[in-house]
C-alpha cells in the first residue's frame, strides 16, 4: 500500500471564505493533511509514503475545458499582481466560472492545485504498475471542480483526472472501465458532470441531502446519467444525523452496483466530513467505520485508489485515514 504526499501543499493557504455575505476564516487549511502525515510517521505506514511524479498541465484538458485553464491562469496572475496575500473571488455564477465565494484564487493557486492533481495521477500510475492499493493525500480537494468551473474549495477534479488516466491505459484481456465511489458528505457534482454521458465510468455517491448539504442543486436520486451514460450514475442522498447502520446499508447498495459493473479499478473519493463533529458535516460516523469501508472495498477484489477529499477537523481526518488504510490493507 503506497501513500502519496506532496509537501508543497502547505503553501496553499486560502485566507477567506465569504459565506452568506460574511467573511470567515477559511477551513481548508494545511493542517488537514499535516495531521495525517504526522500520525503516519508513528505507524507501520511511515516507509510507504512517497512523493508524486510531475505531469504536464496540458493533461488537465483531458477532463477540463481549455478556456477554464486560461481563466485560472489569468485570474491567478491578477491576484499575484495585487500582492502575495491577495485573493480573487468570482462575481456571480455562471460568470467568472465560480460556483461559490468560498474558493478564492491566489497567485500560486494554479500551480499548487495542479500539484494535488499530480498526487492523484501518481496514484493512478501506481495502480497501472501493479499496486493493489494507493492512498493519495490530495490537497486542495477536487470532486466539486467541473469541466469549466471551480467551487467547493476545488480547482482541478483529482478523481476525474485519475479515472481518465486509468481508462486511457487499457491492458490486453482486461476491461477498460472504472468505478468512482464518492463518500464525501457533499455531492461530487464535478465528477458526476464530467462522466455523466459515458458508460465507461460508474459514479456512485453517498452524501447529505441537497436540501441541507452542498451543493444544493445536485445529487438527487433522479440524476442517473444521460445518453450512453444513462444508468451509470447512482446517487444516495441521506438525511442529517445518519449513523453507521443506515450508512452501511447505502454503502452495500453502492458496492453491489460496482460489483455488477465489474470495473478494472475503483477510485474512492473519501471525505471525512462524515465523521461526527465535523464543522461542515452532519453524519455520525467514527474511526472504526472507515476501517469497515476499507474492508468492504477490499472485498471487491479490484485495485483501489483512495483520494482525500473533504473533512475539516484534522484529528478526525488522521484517525479516519489510519482506519481506512488498515481496512484496505
Amino acid at each position: 500500500m503506497r501513500i502519496v504526499y506532496e509537501p508543497r501543499h502547505r503553501r496553499h493557504q486560502p485566507r477567506t471564505e465569504i459565506l452568506y455575505g460574511k467573511p470567515l476564516a477559511h477551513p481548508e487549511r494545511p493542517e488537514r493533511v499535516e495531521a495525517v502525515r504526522a500520525v503516519l510517521e508513528r505507524t507501520r505506514w511511515a516507509e510507504d509514503v512517497i512523493g508524486p511524479q510531475a505531469y504536464p498541465l496540458a493533461l488537465a484538458e483531458r477532463v477540463h475545458e481549455a478556456a477554464y485553464l486560461v481563466h485560472l491562469r489569468e485570474r491567478c496572475a491578477e491576484a499575484a499582481s495585487a500582492g502575495p496575500a491577495d485573493e480573487w473571488f468570482p462575481y456571480v455564477w455562471p460568470r467568472d466560472r465560480g460556483m461559490d465565494t468560498g474558493t478564492p484564487l491566489q497567485g500560486e493557486t494554479l500551480d499548487l492545485a495542479w500539484g494535488a492533481a499530480c498526487v492523484a495521477l501518481t496514484g493512478a500510475d501506481l495502480l497501472l504498475g501493479g499496486e493493489r492499493g494507493v492512498y493519495a493525500l490530495c490537497r486542495p480537494p477536487g470532486h466539486h471542480a467541473a469541466a469549466g468551473a471551480l467551487g467547493g474549495y476545488c480547482y482541478f477534479n483529482n478523481a476525474a483526472l485519475a479515472a481518465d488516466r486509468l481508462l486511457a491505459t487499457p491492458q490486453p484481456g482486461q476491461g477498460g472501465s472504472v468505478a468512482v465511489l464518492d463518500l464525501d458528505i457533499h455531492h461530487g457534482n464535478g465528477t458526476q458532470d464530467i462522466f455523466y454521458a459515458t458508460d465507461r465510468v460508474l459514479y456512485c455517491s453517498i452524501h447529505g441531502e441537497p436540501e441541507w448539504g452542498y451543493p444544493p442543486h445536485t445529487g438527487f436520486v433522479e440524476e442517473t446519467g444521460c445518453g450512453s451514460g444513462q444508468g451509470f450514475t447512482f446517487n444516495q442522498p441521506l438525511p442529517e444525523g445518519t449513523q453507521w447502520p443506515a450508512y452501511a446499508g447505502a454503502l452495500d447498495q453502492a458496492l453491489e452496483r460496482i460489483a455488477r459493473f465489474g470495473p478494472r479499478f475503483v477510485v474512492l473519493s473519501q471525505g471525512y466530513d462524515t465523521f461526527e463533529g465535523d464543522r461542515w458535516g452532519g453524519f455520525l460516523l467514527h474511526a472504526e467505520h472507515y476501517a469497515l469501508i476499507g474492508e468492504r472495498l477490499r472485498a471487491l477484489g479490484c485495485p483501489v485508489l483512495a483520494l482525500l477529499e473533504g473533512g475539516y477537523e484534522p484529528a478526525n481526518i488522521a484517525a479516519g485515514s489510519l482506519a481506512l488504510l488498515d481496512g484496505l490493507a
